[in-house]
């Protein structure tokens, strides 16, 4: 059973973060006021990435050993209320606000506010609101094709997965989202899980074999869905774009981000579990 709770989160966080996180960037002087930073998040997307971690919680049930649709409509009323889009966007700016410099959040409007990247934020924002199912399925015939002709945007998609971080920290991030998770669900005795806090860390840690092939098959598929419809050179120049040094700490910073309003909401589900009742048929 914990071994079919665990490949659940996996999957779960697969699809709700990019296929890298990192911590928060040090040393940075933030600078820049609300409503840039709202602009910032509605010109890159940001804002509808934060949204779409709602989607991936209603699998929540699953991830403490019950059936997803145990608790029925008493769980969507639970995960809607601690997921709310617009609370999550408002703590995005809160964070954004304390380490994102000015200059950071000008450069990111620059280019998404470019024609190639509104077609990018078009593509991405798309993405996010296909069901999971739909866009692996899909994703992983198209990734077949691409084999198949030896295309270069396979090369592509994977060094776009690289220049937004490292597998190690996402491995990392993933690890603590869960630790704090299931930690939470026992405590407010919604699972039967009998492991210390270091014990659960270190046995998912000892699965960072699979994560890591996880993370890189996720990172591809999703890439193939996400830009089919952008052409080759398109491509080429969007990763151009995503490997200068500032765009890279700016996604090191949304990717910190991401993680810690997925941690903390997962947490904060995790811990009014125990009050759920489960819902009967009439």
């Amino acid at each position: 059973m914990f071994q079919r709770v665990l490949s659940l989160i996996l999957t779960l966080f697969l699809v709700a973060v990019s296929p890298a996180q990192t911590s928060f960037a040090q040393g940075s002087e933030p600078g820049a006021d609300r409503d840039k930073i709202r602009e910032f998040l509605e010109v890159t997307g940001f804002d509808v990435a934060i949204a779409s971690i709602q989607q991936g919680a209603m699998a929540g049930p699953a991830l403490t050993g019950a059936a997803p649709d145990q608790f029925g409509r008493n769980w969507v009323r639970l995960a809607e209320q601690v997921f709310a889009p617009d609370k999550m966007v408002d703590d995005a700016v809160d964070m954004i606000e304390a380490v994102m410099p000015a200059d950071l959040l000008d450069h990111g409007v620059v280019f998404y506010g470019s024609d190639l990247g509104k077609r990018v934020v078009a593509v991405e924002n798309e993405s996010h609101m296909v069901e999971d199912a739909i866009r692996q399925t899909e994703g992983e015939k198209l990734v077949d094709e691409l084999l198949e002709d030896r295309s270069p945007r396979l090369d592509v998609f994977k060094a776009m997965s690289q220049s937004v971080g490292s597998t190690d920290v996402a491995i990392r991030s993933i690890v603590e989202i869960q630790v704090r998770y299931l930690m939470a669900a026992a405590a407010a005795g919604a699972t039967d899980l009998e492991i210390g806090e270091e014990d659960l860390r270190g046995m998912l840690m000892a699965q960072q074999g699979e994560m890591r092939r996880s993370i890189e098959v996720h990172g591809l598929v999703a890439n193939a869905y996400t830009y089919r419809s952008l052409s080759d050179q398109e491509l080429i120049d969007y990763l151009s774009a995503l490997q200068s040094p500032q765009m890279m700490q700016v996604y090191e910073i949304l990717n910190a981000v991401q993680y810690e309003i997925m941690a903390d909401r997962y947490e904060r589900l995790a811990t009014q579990l125990g009050r759920l009742q489960p819902e009967s048929e009439l």
